[in-house]
């Protein structure tokens, strides 16, 4: 008896994908361009880019691009992710599905890609989706997000981040508005943002920075010729 099968689908290659995805050396605004394409043609909700770095206490992650992530989430997603890749004493290459909050009365997920680890830290890619992916979307997401972490690796300021804290721009227009005396309810009206969220980015700033407050964070930020004067 002749039985008949069905042919198998041509596996998808690294290889194949990466023409699509190839990160030009630019700056942080091509990266959360990737991003947002990711998101867009996945399905994702929100995605963010971030550094592990190697710490004596715990891994901690550096954030280095992002796309429709709320700033009060951000710390959240990059702390789960980065405990999940780096935190049981090994680290992970993989891909993993990490329950994450509820959305709109809808469970979510975190889908973390990690590339491999190198000397300058691990770049993890986190998408934030309140649909749970089938494993052929996984694995492509997968591959889509090795080739644009494989283009940031090449980008200056993503290899040697650690000479210089990297502060976003929300984080720096926050800075140099505080730094001309406006209260955190002021910036909120100046930038269109809450007044928590505008504490948040002082306070995410303060951390990169190293700073006790605001005007510390303030201090140090002019010093190493972070901030300007607001225009």
């Amino acid at each position: 008896m002749t039985v008949a099968v069905r042919p198998m689908s041509t596996p998808l290659t690294m290889r194949e994908i990466a023409s699509n995805w190839q990160i030009p050396c630019a700056g942080g605004d091509t990266l959360s361009a990737s991003l947002e394409t990711l998101c867009r043609q996945y399905g994702g909700d929100g995605a963010i880019l971030f550094k592990i770095r190697a710490s004596e206490m715990k891994p901690e992650g550096e954030a280095l691009a992002a796309h429709s992530i709320d700033p009060v989430l951000a710390d959240a997603v990059i702390d789960r992710a980065t405990q999940a890749v780096a935190g049981k004493g090994h680290t992970e290459t993989l891909p993993m599905m990490i329950p994450a909050w509820r959305i709109g009365g809808a469970s979510a997920f975190i889908y973390a890609f990690p590339a491999c680890p190198k000397a300058h830290g691990q770049l993890v890619i986190a998408c934030l989706s309140v649909e749970q992916k089938p494993f052929a979307a996984i694995a492509e997401m997968y591959l889509a997000s090795r080739c644009i972490m494989e283009g940031a690796d090449a980008l200056p300021g993503v290899k040697n981040g650690g000479d210089q804290p990297r502060i976003s721009t929300r984080e720096q227009s926050c800075l140099a508005w505080t730094a001309e005396g406006k209260t955190s309810e002021e910036i909120g009206i100046i930038l269109d943002l809450s007044p928590h969220t505008v504490n948040h980015y002082l306070g995410s700033a303060a951390r990169k920075l190293g700073a006790s407050n605001r005007m510390h964070a303030v201090a140090k930020a002019l010093r190493l010729g972070l901030i300007e004067r607001p225009v």
